[in-house]
């Protein structure tokens, strides 16, 4: 096919084309061929076809080809092109969960092209046009996590059209649905879709919901690899065809029409998908080679993930650092729930921990110096140990201790976005989620890791101070006197101990760094089931410690070889 002439005026109603579209899977097996498409302001389609059909993969295909492209597809086409802002409602709305009713609708608008005030009204109207209390918009905050599922649908869609979008997707908006909700939900959307003039392409296995939805409705064909477009009224046996043409134009179609549309489409899908069989089944020498290449690329990948991911992270938050410094608003939603998780809830945490072991290593030290053979006077034994057992132990410690609890909890976090399909809407709506997520995450992270070691430390100096002061009465001085013995070297180390205090303030700055962008590296992959979030956190945690014990190691070794 040849594609159409640059030259040739525009039909300004479209506002997504598709010419000569083929995608292959990751394996080298055919998905689709030749696909012809296009959407039109008004229109909305219905994208059906069995499971494994390929429907999400489509979609991704006409918003997001570079993620695609990351997984192994192949993607080609004559003619790809969107005129308008394109939104996606995923399953359950995906709404932010950091936010409430009204940050949801407020980060839309100020996130618009351009821009949209945000004012109690505006966010008062987009409530009201999918049928939500305007009361949410002001007042005591409204939870996304108490909302229902239509109402969640709902919210979601006044989202992506306060934040300009006029191309929406939307994937099983009626899941979860009684058959009363479903009905309500499509006589809704498609009133606001129509009065807006935007388009919709749904993917839904629920039949009435499509039949009161969409206007078309497309199949995908597994054996002939193509969008094979099903008529509504075909032998439906519903009246004149005339007259029921015409129901189907109208913003709310009658009740027993969508009925015989609902059963007239199951009758077509049914013939087709009896004779559908999933092509990956059928096995070829070919087939099971690029099979077992891809996968073993896939691991490979993932594996250099694994160990070097935080590496990148790094200059990606910087190149956005400055984009998400000009958006405080947008900048507080974020590292707000960041510090809560890094900083403020564990804060307890690591005080008592890091009393517990400044008391007990005291100890440990003070009877195998002070407590052999030739004993030591109180007062030479804690002049040997200094602050050296804190300086020593603290960087790795705290760090080990911050990957496990603060980091990890930022990794569900993020994880838990992209599970939810959170960061697949956050994009739709125009925001990066480098400047948006990762900016903010990587600098409350840092910041925090650099808070709780100092904090370890200090809960370490109180632990052995209170040795001191408790267990160690003959050493006299009182309070004072211990605090300044185990702070010597942190304070003012001799010569030979500076290095060592250096070690350790040069250590706790890229333990800041690594863990925050290894956090980030895991957490915000793409993830697919709980079982992927938990097995981001564990690989955090591990990957974490492993490159803490090795600096530790390495830089010991440097500071002993120069000597």
């Amino acid at each position: 096919m040849v594609a159409p002439s640059s030259t040739a005026p525009r039909d300004p109603r479209v506002l997504l084309e598709a010419r000569g579209l083929e995608i292959d899977r990751p394996d080298g097996a055919p998905l689709l061929r030749d696909v012809e498409l296009e959407l039109r302001e008004g229109e909305i389609v219905a994208l059906l076809g069995g499971s494994g059909a390929g429907k999400s993969t489509l979609v991704s295909a006409l918003h997001n080809r570079a993620a695609l492209d990351a997984a192994g597809f192949s993607v080609r086409a004559q003619l790809l092109e969107r005129h308008a802002g394109v939104g996606i409602v995923p399953q359950r709305g995906a709404l932010f969960d950091h936010l409430d009713v009204a940050g949801n609708l407020a980060l839309a608008m100020r996130n618009a092209d351009p821009p949209r005030e945000v004012t109690a009204g505006a966010l008062q109207d987009s409530l009201a046009s999918v049928d939500l209390p305007k009361d949410w918009a002001g007042g005591e905050a409204r939870e996304v996590g108490r909302l229902s599922g239509g109402e969640a649908q709902r919210l979601a869609v006044a989202r992506t059209l306060a934040g300009g979008r006029r191309i929406l997707f939307l994937d099983e908006p009626s899941v979860g649905l009684d058959p009363l909700r479903v009905e309500m939900l499509a006589d809704l959307l498609r009133a606001e879709i129509l009065e807006r003039r935007a388009a919709a392409l749904v993917i839904t296995h629920e039949l009435e919901f499509a039949a009161g939805f969409a206007d078309r409705f497309w199949f995908m064909d597994r054996v002939e690899h193509r969008i094979i477009e099903l008529d509504p009224l075909a032998e439906v046996g519903f009246g004149e065809r005339p007259s029921a043409r015409k129901q189907l134009s109208e913003a709310k179609r009658p009740r027993a029409l969508r009925r015989q549309v609902a059963a007239g489409i199951g009758d077509q899908m049914i013939a087709r998908l009896t004779e559908d069989q999933d092509p990956q089944a059928i096995g070829t020498p070919r087939g099971l080679v690029a099979r077992v290449a891809a996968g073993l690329g896939r691991a490979a990948k993932r594996v250099a993930a694994t160990a070097f991911g935080g590496l990148e992270i790094g200059p990606r938050v910087a190149a956005n650092a400055l984009r998400a410094l000009l958006r405080p608003r947008d900048f507080l939603e974020v590292i707000g729930p960041v510090l809560k998780q890094a900083l403020w809830r564990p804060a307890a945490f690591f005080s008592i921990v890091s009393l517990l072991i400044g008391f007990t290593l005291l100890y440990i030290l003070h009877r195998s110096i002070g407590g052999g053979e030739l004993p030591i006077r109180p007062e030479r034994v804690f002049s040997l140990i200094g602050s050296m057992h804190v300086i020593a132990l603290a960087p790795p410690l705290s760090g080990i201790l911050f990957a496990a609890t603060s980091a990890n909890g930022v990794v569900a976090w993020l994880g838990g976005m992209s599970l939810t399909r959170q960061t697949t809407a956050l994009e739709a709506l125009g925001i990066s989620k480098a400047r948006y997520l990762w900016v903010p995450a990587w600098l409350g992270l840092a910041g925090s890791y650099l808070v709780m070691a100092a904090l370890f430390t200090l809960g370490m100096l109180v632990g052995g101070a209170l040795y001191l002061e408790l267990r160690v009465p003959e050493l006299g001085g009182g309070w004072a006197f211990a605090w300044e013995l185990l702070t010597a070297d942190i304070v003012d180390p001799p010569p030979e101990r500076a290095v060592f205090r250096l070690r350790a303030l040069g250590l706790c700055c890229v333990y800041a760094l690594g863990i925050a962008g290894d956090a980030i590296a895991k957490g915000s992959r793409e993830k697919r089931s709980a079982e992927d979030v938990t097995v981001a956190m564990v690989r955090s945690v591990m990957v974490a410690t492993l490159w803490i014990v090795a600096l530790e190691l390495g830089s010991l070794v440097l500071i002993y070889a120069g000597d």
